[in-house]
């Protein structure tokens, strides 16, 4: 069976993870130390190792020993196949499995109770400098950084958030809007030792990161957007892209360069993501008035990091937002959608870090 497993695996994960691009795949290729299974993916190979041999790997499981490469992933799902599933182990969210994954990096977690009914959850690295501080794209959990965050360790101090309504976070507000966020958020940093910040932020994210930057230019040393800019017609924007939330493939192919393959499992994820109350309560009306005005008054170094392919906020929005900056610039990234951290992880972050040094000169 242990054969069998194994070139099944190597097909799935070239074919339908990679989409044929690792033809010379084997069963000691380093899928970890070499990227190959991310947040995304890691979600798709659990669903897929459930379904296709009745193996729900349990979190205890989800460490780097196990999924080193596809040999010591077969001997996993030998040893759990026909074993009958643990009442815990069926109540265990694919979610919080990607997270004890981060944990087997020595990713800290942490849920802080911050008031007024929020409790922020983190994932958390150590290193030097100034705080990074991730806000994900609106309904991507802190874990959509996690390849950023293996990059970062040891090197960087940072921190990726759920943001309210999504991920591991908890609100007594399963509708927060954009205002909200901007507090809830806030009262998160109030928690913090740190107090000089490099804002990294996905998206959405953006808004709010630009609005803390507006607000605490002193401890912002600098600001990276990335799948953001100038939208001129918001009220159209936002129309085109809840249509294109209906139709989770179309999102996919507007958002990725390399669109993963839609299954069952990731279009469950995905509907569920998009069909939140958080996902559409984000942009009211008062928020769709601010995109206009979002970088008014910020006055920190910024970088604009654009995926060339990105189809949701194109490259030349993000060039149009620095040119309303006096101390902005851009980057382009080839083979890139809409979540560059996640699609070009290592150089992602080899253009903050070179972004950071020439502003620290």
């Amino acid at each position: 069976m242990e054969i069998k497993v194994e070139k099944e695996l190597i097909d799935f994960i070239n074919n339908d993870l990679l989409e044929g691009a690792a033809p010379d795949l084997d069963e000691n290729t380093p899928l970890l130390e070499l990227g190959i299974l991310n947040s995304l993916s890691m979600v798709r190979l659990l669903a897929h190792v459930d379904q296709k041999y009745g193996a729900k790997i349990p979190e205890n499981n989800i460490t780097p020993v196990h999924f080193e490469n596809i040999k010591t992933l077969s001997m996993l799902i030998k040893s759990l196949s026909g074993i009958v599933e643990t009442e815990r182990a069926a109540e265990v969210s694919e979610l919080e499995r990607l997270v004890c994954l981060q944990e087997s990096y020595g990713i800290q977690r942490e849920l802080i109770d911050t008031g007024n009914g929020f409790k922020q959850h983190t994932l958390r690295v150590k290193g030097k400098g100034p705080l990074w501080i991730m806000l994900p794209a609106l309904g991507n959990p802190s874990t959509s950084w996690s390849s950023t965050l293996r990059s970062l360790q040891g090197r960087h101090n940072a921190i990726a958030l759920d943001l309210a309504g999504f991920g591991l976070s908890q609100s007594s507000n399963d509708a927060p809007s954009y205002v909200d966020h901007v507090e809830f958020t806030l009262q998160f940093l109030e928690t913090l030792e740190e107090q000089e910040w490099v804002l990294v932020a996905n998206s959405a994210g953006s808004m709010i990161a630009t609005e803390i930057a507006r607000r605490y230019p002193e401890k912002v040393k600098a600001l990276v957007c990335t799948g953001f800019g100038l939208v001129e017609d918001v009220d159209s924007w936002w129309g085109d892209l809840k249509k294109m939330s209906s139709n989770p493939e179309q999102f996919l192919a507007a958002a990725y360069y390399h669109p993963p393959k839609m299954t069952p499992a990731l279009e469950d994820l995905l509907n569920d993501v998009l069909s939140r109350p958080a996902y559409h309560s984000f942009l009211d009306e008062y928020a769709r008035k601010s995109m206009a005005t979002t970088f008014d008054g910020v006055k920190v170094p910024t970088l604009f990091i654009a995926g060339n392919h990105d189809q949701i906020i194109p490259p030349e929005w993000s060039e149009k937002a620095a040119e309303k900056l006096e101390n902005a610039t851009v980057t382009r990234l080839s083979r890139c959608g809409h979540f560059s951290a996640s699609e070009r992880p290592e150089e992602f972050v080899w253009v903050v870090e070179d972004f950071l040094n020439k502003v620290a000169m």
